[in-house]
């Protein structure tokens, strides 16, 4: 058994050096565009110049198309990871087409860096996945059109089309690269090969054994060789795998500061020489100073980024002095990469963030100096100066680069301009409504994402995420939903319809990071513009053609436009308000995958003019520079 003692002393020192698996490094900027004829080697890939960025880096056309399955096993995967969509880099996500012949294999494999949630677009599947030492229990299904299963991340998986048709499916990945290890491949055709000793030893066979029959095992391992299996497959995931980065990518070493004068485009910036470093990179000198407040809302924000201070670069962190004149307004805004932490200096503020939807909640606090707000990642937040004399505010955020978003910049701002078409639509306007009102008017609340199932979580303790059941208790069913091919009801005033499968809906999605969604558009129906605070989104077309498009944040605002067909796939950014429109006299289909198990959805006119209470109409008609009389027309429509 030295072989095996071996693997394993292997795998804990392999996972002793990385704590736990690694997520994608988060986005520091809205997009870090692959620069894939760069020769710098960076984590993920290098990144464009901002300003050569086109539609076409979030955009692949043919996705509908088959593939060709005349291999020995089957099956063909189409993945779009960030060497084919070269806007997914720093996203976090990828999307792949799986093709299978009769009988076709996709055979035993792991994702090293990514889960993976799976839709069944035509034919049937037997599907399955094997978990970890010591239980090495077998969860498999038969899965038929429009059913989803989630593969957890670093487990053997395997996908079998038991029919005698063709079969496809669509899956999302929750890594830009989520990299694949054939298991058969790895440990029996490795390059050079592992040694004979060692394979006989770790699967309990002879060599002869190993040579006549190892080679054409099927997918499901012996309970006699299990054990030893997944030593092999833990010390080769836990080798693979690299220290854990939560949001702002982790400093691999004592500092990184900034290189300014770089040309070279990378997610965050290039390092500065260590020998070069100065104590003047890690400072700034004048926060202390007043900052000119004579401006429309009466106030002005003075950002400490890694632009500012080189050395914050790779530490997760900046600051912000906010300067308010009197009853001057931080108005609505969000950044999209990091949470603010706020304590006034001076005067008196009234300040409040809305939650997402179905409930668009609206959490208000009047602060006073020394005291200390929250406002949550993503949330749209502001803050309003009560008071007859200035104030100042001193904030800490969770970014070297937050971004920010100023909502009324952003929707009715864009350069080029959204459609007044699509943001009619979304503000519902009714025919009595002055044109200077027309934009703001809502429909009614977003349809309400289901809640959790009792049935999965008897649980009253409060988590991030939700309380795990016993694994004894756990079966298939949690992994697995049923009828996503079935058409939604469009009859409402936008003419779509999101079905979100997140871990309320399939309980094995819990900690997983990844989630799915069908959206249903009735002809001319639109997804009015949302943002997703905790989440990527990609997007591929079933049926129909879509006219899609995201906002940047401030200040360029940029409005990134495609007009997207069956097959063809579309990036939408972490955070940044973005928009589906079925441009057809037909009803759409899409489906898309998303970076997080709770992606949350902020339908801009619910959340800023439908909140619970209603925010301040003082506060709105200074925000969009309208009279209050608006903004109350506006408000009563709720």
């Amino acid at each position: 058994m030295a072989a095996s003692y071996i693997l394993l002393l292997s795998a804990l020192l392999a996972l002793a050096s990385s704590p736990t698996m690694a997520r994608d490094p988060g986005a520091l900027q809205d997009f870090c565009v692959a620069d894939n004829t760069s020769d710098v080697f960076v984590n993920g890939l290098a990144c464009k110049d901002p300003k050569l960025v086109m539609a076409e880096d979030f955009f692949f056309s043919g996705l509908d198309e088959p593939r060709n399955t005349t291999n020995k096993v089957g099956s063909n995967v189409t993945l779009l990871n960030a060497s084919r969509i070269p806007g997914l880099n720093t996203l976090g996500i990828s999307m792949a087409r799986l093709d299978f012949a009769p009988y076709g294999l996709n055979p035993p494999h792991v994702h090293p860096r990514a889960t993976e949630i799976l839709t069944v677009l035509e034919g049937s599947l037997y599907v399955g996945f094997v978990t970890s030492n010591p239980d090495n229990r077998l969860f498999a299904k038969v899965l038929t059109e429009g059913d989803v299963f989630v593969f957890p991340q670093g487990l053997v998986h395997f996908q079998f089309n038991h029919g005698t048709r063709n079969a496809v499916a669509l899956a999302a990945l929750s890594s830009q690269n989520p990299g694949v290890i054939t298991i058969a491949n790895a440990v029996f055709g490795s390059k050079p090969a592992i040694s004979d000793d060692v394979l006989a030893q770790a699967f309990q066979v002879d060599d002869n054994t190993r040579s006549t029959k190892l080679l054409s095992l099927l997918p499901s391992p012996r309970k006699d060789m299990a054990a030893s299996y997944v030593l092999l497959l833990a010390a080769l995931l836990a080798l693979a795998s690299s220290p854990t980065m939560a949001r702002d990518p982790g400093a691999l070493q004592d500092f990184c500061v900034a290189d300014n004068t770089s040309d070279v485009f990378v997610n965050g910036f290039v390092c500065k020489d260590p020998k070069l470093v100065k104590a003047e990179d890690f400072f700034f000198s004048g926060l202390d100073e007043p900052r000119d407040t004579t401006n429309k809302v009466g106030s002005n924000v003075t950002l400490l980024n890694a632009s500012r201070i080189p050395g914050l670069n790779t530490l997760g962190i900046s600051m912000a002095r906010v300067d308010y004149a009197p009853f001057g307004l931080n108005p609505p805004h969000i950044h999209p990469r990091a949470t603010e932490i706020q304590t006034v200096l001076e005067g008196s503020l009234y300040v409040g963030f809305v939650t997402s939807n179905p409930d668009n909640r609206l959490v208000t606090k009047v602060v006073r100096k020394g005291d200390v707000f929250v406002f949550p990642q993503g949330l749209i937040h502001f803050q309003f100066n009560l008071g007859a004399k200035p104030a100042v505010a001193v904030s800490g955020l969770s970014s070297q680069n937050p971004g920010v978003i100023t909502i009324a910049n952003s929707v009715f701002g864009s350069k080029p301009a959204i459609s007044d078409d699509i943001l009619a639509k979304a503000f519902q306007p009714t025919p009595s409504s002055s044109p200077l009102s027309l934009p703001w008017l809502l429909p009614r609340p977003w349809p309400a994402i289901p809640v959790l199932s009792r049935t999965y979580n008897t649980s009253n303790v409060f988590v991030n995420g939700f309380v795990c059941k016993d694994p004894k208790l756990v079966k298939a069913e949690d992994f697995f939903f049923s009828g996503l091919d079935e058409p939604r009801d469009t009859t409402n005033k936008v003419g779509s319809n999101v079905t979100l499968l997140n871990a309320s809906r399939i309980p094995g999605l819990n900690t997983l990071g990844i989630s799915m969604a069908r959206v249903d558009y009735a002809p001319f129906g639109l997804n009015p513009p949302h943002i997703h605070p905790r989440a990527t989104e990609i997007q591929t077309v079933l049926e129909g053609s879509l006219y899609v498009g995201f906002v940047t944040s401030n200040p360029d605002n940029r409005l990134v436009t495609k007009v997207v067909r069956k097959g063809d796939v579309f990036v939408f950014p972490q955070g940044l308000i973005h928009f589906q429109f079925n441009l057809g006299a037909k009803p759409a289909v899409a489906v898309s995958g998303l970076s997080s198990q709770n992606p949350g959805v902020i339908t801009i006119a619910n959340s800023v003019f439908g909140s619970k209470p209603a925010i301040s109409d003082d506060i709105l008609a200074k925000a969009f520079q309208v009279d209050k009389k608006i903004i109350d027309r506006i408000q009563a429509h709720f």
